[in-house]
């Protein structure tokens, strides 16, 4: 029973290792008894097996990452992901799931029976259901990178709040693809976190003028920032053998935050569906 969740030998990757949630999750694995190899564009600190430097906006680092990954892996941590300022719409659209989708695709084919893929999210996207007519046939093209700024510019009702509709993306993406990938005996899931003390947080306040005053109402009713640690290890959990039967759901990291939403004793200021 010391290996419960299954990682001891296993083979796994992790985008966005060098900070926040995915550098909690890779430290997490690596103490698992994992090989992680980390995918980022900024230094990796962690002991992983080895780290490749990958701009996720742009394809051709992707495919050249895809390249140096092992034949087999087990598992997918998709945490690769930047807020909006300082980062234009366009490019928080393309790392946060453009790029996300390019990848986990490069990957399906590698990935064995009875393994996972997991992303996050974000309590920003949930609500997808208001736009899922649209975010459907979105996630559905064949080429993710094809004419994503003519979409964007055609449909900026949806996508003006570019990082919402990353994170909308990501969940709809998630369920669209449940189905077809259990046939292979893959699971794929998402995490939707409340707002984080990180990096990501800090960025959003000194260069998007995001105050503690906006972020307060959207913080659950214990009143405090969860960690990286918070979401890296709900990740890992997902991604482990102990979830083996937990597919295509999307699930919110947030205290209760949803949760009072949903009955009433919040006021719904996401549109959660």
């Amino acid at each position: 029973m010391n290996d419960v969740l299954g990682y001891q030998g296993k083979t796994v990757v992790v985008t966005g290792a060098a900070s926040g949630m995915g550098m909690a999750a890779a430290e997490r694995l690596v103490a698992l008894g994992a090989e992680v190899y980390a995918l980022d564009i900024a230094p990796v600190s962690v002991a992983v097996k080895e780290t490749i430097k990958v701009d996720m906006k742009n394809p051709a680092d992707i495919d050249a990452a895809i390249t140096s990954l092992p034949q087999q892996i087990d598992a997918l941590f998709n945490c690769a992901g930047v807020p909006q300022p300082p980062f234009s719409g366009l490019d928080v659209i393309l790392i946060n799931y453009v790029g996300l989708r390019y990848l986990t695709e490069g990957l399906l084919e590698r990935i064995k029976s009875g393994g996972s893929i997991t992303s996050i999210s974000s309590t920003a996207g949930m609500g997808w259901r208001a736009n899922i007519d649209r975010l459907k046939p979105w996630v559905s093209r064949e080429q993710p990178f094809a004419d994503v700024a003519e979409f964007v510019e055609e449909n900026a009702d949806i996508t003006g709040d570019a990082y919402g509709f990353s994170k909308q993306s990501i969940i709809v993406y998630t369920m669209m693809n449940a189905a077809l990938l259990a046939k292979r005996k893959i699971r794929i899931n998402c995490i939707s976190p409340s707002p984080t003390d990180s990096g990501f947080m800090k960025s959003l306040k000194e260069e998007g003028g995001m105050t503690d005053d906006i972020v307060g109402l959207f913080m659950p009713a214990i009143g405090q920032y969860a960690v990286g640690r918070d979401m890296g290890d709900v990740m890992v959990l997902l991604g482990s053998d102990l979830a083996g039967f937990i597919s295509g759901v999307n699930i919110p990291v947030d205290y209760g935050y949803c949760a009072e939403v949903y009955t009433g004793s919040r006021d719904n200021l996401l549109s959660i569906g």
